[in-house]
């Protein structure tokens, strides 16, 4: 009889939240999704390759266009909450003066720029409102997102 790998088909569940943001705020508040009543289940392999803790990690919407074709609308993501170090060309999810926002940072001219995948949408200078990571979007639909985009 063959070994079953139980880490190959092991998963861990990620709680799916909705974040509550205020303009200014560094900090954040979560409370349940309520659309999806069961948690959002994570090959447990993955959560290993990315070296991330599960209890530091949330799944949350994607809202708006501006990610796609790589994050569509309603599309579930994965945020390391531990990870909030900006990086050049990383996507991020951030309180942007208020509102939760899925984007990738660029760093030109020593200033940061929140910048969207779809060519319909302009960057916008990070220094032209209040801006604080939630977390690096580390996982989406079946693969990892890290590195450089």
């Amino acid at each position: 009889m063959d070994t079953i790998d139980r880490e190959a088909i092991a998963f861990t569940a990620i709680r799916r939240v909705v974040l509550q943001l205020r303009a200014g705020a560094e900090s954040y508040d979560t409370v349940p999704d309520m659309t999806a009543a069961e948690p959002l289940l994570i090959p447990t392999s993955a959560l290993h390759a990315l070296k991330a803790d599960p209890q530091r990690l949330l799944a949350m919407r994607v809202r708006g266009q501006g990610m796609e074709p790589m994050l569509f609308e309603d599309d579930w993501i994965v945020i390391d909450t531990s990870d909030r170090k900006r990086r050049n060309r990383e996507v991020f999810a951030a309180n942007w003066n208020g509102e939760a926002c899925v984007q990738q940072l660029v760093e030109r001219g020593g200033q940061w720029y929140l910048s969207f995948v779809n060519p319909a949408f302009n960057p916008i200078n990070a220094r032209s409102g209040q801006l604080s990571i939630v977390g690096r979007v580390v996982y989406q639909n079946g693969r990892k997102l890290t590195g450089r985009l």
